[in-house]
């Protein structure tokens, strides 16, 4: 055989690859990353919600009832206390002579005399017994026409 008949070409044998070990991870390059992407992301959803229309007005119901107190009574539960208040000016409006309030707990019941003074404070307060409350708020106009005006209030514990 002649030398010049075999050639021998080498093969490549690819041997596996092994994991790189690269290192700790760059933390602070993560997390600025991260920080930035979070900020791109929220300028685009406020660019896009700036873009969309508003939705169309809606036009208003007519046949709304409401209600408007005579005299503004308000009553609130405030730290152990029941407080107690009226538009004293609208009060005032009304002319009245004097005013008589009564507070019912159960089966008690607490009247409160209301004079010219009292009735322009616009307040009152009450320390109550129990969490359910009913108070009923009158004045005696100076020609004796009463007016009326009551509410309940529950406190749940």
């Amino acid at each position: 055989m002649d030398a010049e008949q075999f050639h021998h070409t080498p093969q490549l044998v690819e041997k596996p690859r092994q994991a790189e070990h690269r290192g700790p991870i760059a933390w602070r390059r993560l997390v600025a990353t991260t920080a930035l992407f979070s900020v791109v992301t929220g300028a685009i959803l406020v660019v896009l919600d700036s873009r969309r229309p508003a939705p169309p007005a809606t036009e208003p119901v007519e046949n709304t009832a409401s209600y408007q107190s005579p005299m503004g009574l308000k009553v609130t539960i405030r730290q152990q206390q029941v407080e107690i208040r009226w538009d004293h000016d609208l009060v005032a409006a009304l002319k009245p002579g004097k005013g008589v309030m009564t507070i019912s707990e159960g089966e008690a019941t607490k009247l409160v005399s209301l004079d010219w003074r009292d009735l322009q404070d616009g307040s009152e307060s009450y320390t109550p017994l129990t969490s359910d409350v009913q108070v009923r708020f009158e004045i005696v106009e100076a020609d004796g026409v009463r007016i009326s005006e009551s509410t309940r209030v529950v406190a749940i514990p």
